[in-house]
């Protein structure tokens, strides 16, 4: 897939709007921005969103690293195609910044009636009451502090009619999670997570049908979401007909 700024420009807006909904704050520090948030992860807490000149670029990092430190978080910068000025990765080398993850944007390019889906697999709209079910798939094994945000970011979001939340079953047993979010003819695909025991059924792609299906039904003509730039993920999404829209990349310092 090409190179689309504006395609990319409204992926990144729809990510801005689920971190805002999920509690993240953005501060806007003159050619940047700063996001900082409950978590604890410098996916969370960084300057994104860099527009500026090379001779104004130090300053802006001084600024947002000073706002991230006031917040006890580490300097953390997260870079896309759209950022300028373009070879930022060199300044942030000499700040000893070093490159932590890779991922990319990956956008909706398929057919979704290709996609199949296993009958056996029910799926349903959550609703507030579901939102430790959702917890318990997105956050199975982690840590009580991201078990915790993840069940206060869902409350925060299934009552907010711009957001869906989607449950798989396999017989009465939940099985698979996905989060839509779909604002001005944009749809971003969040929380996909398949349980390790139900993994290999079919439980992914069909649950995925049914989030690209409600984006259609939402007038949405941009379909996306997130993962990491290496491993099977990335494999099966373009199985289904994602294909890479931009790539993204996270800077963290000591």
């Amino acid at each position: 897939m090409e190179f689309d700024p504006a395609r990319s420009l409204r992926i990144l807006h729809n990510e801005r709007l689920r971190r805002a909904a999920q509690g993240s704050e953005y501060r806007d520090i003159g050619g940047a921005l700063v996001v900082t948030s409950p978590s604890p992860l410098p996916d969370m807490n960084c300057i994104e969103s860099i527009h500026t000149t090379p001779r104004s670029l130090p300053s802006a990092l001084e600024l947002g690293f000073a706002l991230l430190r006031a917040f006890d978080c580490p300097p953390a910068v997260r870079v896309t195609p759209l950022d300028r000025p373009r070879g930022i990765e060199k300044t942030l080398r000499r700040r000893r910044l070093a490159l932590a993850e890779t991922s990319v944007a990956m956008a909706f390019a398929g057919d979704e009636a290709a996609i199949r889906i296993d009958p056996t697999v029910r799926v349903r709209v959550a609703t507030p009451d579901d939102a430790r079910v959702v917890r318990d798939v997105v956050a199975a094994g982690a840590e009580p502090w991201m078990r915790r945000m993840v069940l206060e970011a869902t409350l925060a979001c299934v009552v907010d009619p711009a957001h869906m939340f989607f449950i798989a079953y396999v017989g009465e047993e939940p099985a698979g999670t996905a989060h839509l979010l779909c604002d001005e003819g944009t749809a971003g695909i969040y929380a996909v997570a398949t349980l390790k025991a139900q993994r290999g059924r079919g439980v992914n792609a069909t649950i995925m049908a049914r989030a690209i299906a409600e984006a259609r039904a939402r007038s949405c003509d941009l379909i996306a979401l997130r993962t990491p730039a290496g491993g099977p993920a990335r494999a099966h999404f373009e199985h289904l007909g994602f294909e890479v829209a931009h790539e993204q990349q996270l800077w963290v310092g000591a």
